[in-house]
């Protein structure tokens, strides 16, 4: 919140990373310029549904990076389970007739997210827009949505930042 407080934005626009370690009711209360959006990790073993709901109620769009749960990063944990070999999220990408890649963009799309899935692959990277004419049902979303807890009660973040963990304004200490 400190940030915020000292900033002195010329822009009537700003965003916020999850990386700022603070309450983000704090931010609001001394932010200058109300945050125009939230860029968090968000996928099934991570939905952030109360941060979600949090940027709803104070008209912050909410932006999901890492939406497929990063399974080719080379900062992904040991322990990190592939969403895309999961027979869950398998099933409804067959129901539909569509990848799991697809599903996993949809799903964060029919939550009212902006999306920012990462390829570099041209035939991936047209795929991931070819979700327009896909719609999930609502066993779809709630499958989805309780996903997270196969892999634990709050579900785990694959973007580690575990090297920062000494600083004082680490953003997830719970998580350590």
């Amino acid at each position: 919140a400190l940030f915020f407080q000292s900033l002195d934005v010329s822009s009537s626009h700003c965003d916020v990373s999850s990386g700022i370690n603070a309450e983000y009711g704090e931010v609001l209360a001394v932010a200058k310029v109300k945050p125009a959006c939230l860029q968090v990790e968000s996928h099934p073993h991570l939905p952030n549904l109360a941060l979600l709901e949090f940027c709803k109620k104070n008209g912050i769009a909410f932006v999901a990076y890492s939406p497929l749960g990063n399974p080719g990063s080379c900062f992904k944990r040991e322990d990190q389970v592939n969403l895309f070999h999961d027979e869950d999220v398998k099933k409804i990408a067959e129901k539909h007739s569509v990848t799991v890649g697809q599903v996993l963009i949809r799903y964060q799309v029919d939550k009212g997210n902006a999306v920012i899935p990462k390829s570099i692959t041209p035939s991936r990277i047209v795929e991931n827009l070819n979700v327009v004419g896909l719609k999930l049902e609502s066993d779809d979303m709630d499958t989805l949505n309780k996903l997270y807890l196969k892999v634990g009660p709050k579900g785990y973040r694959t973007c580690s930042v575990v090297h920062w963990a000494s600083n004082p304004n680490y953003p997830f200490p719970e998580e350590l």
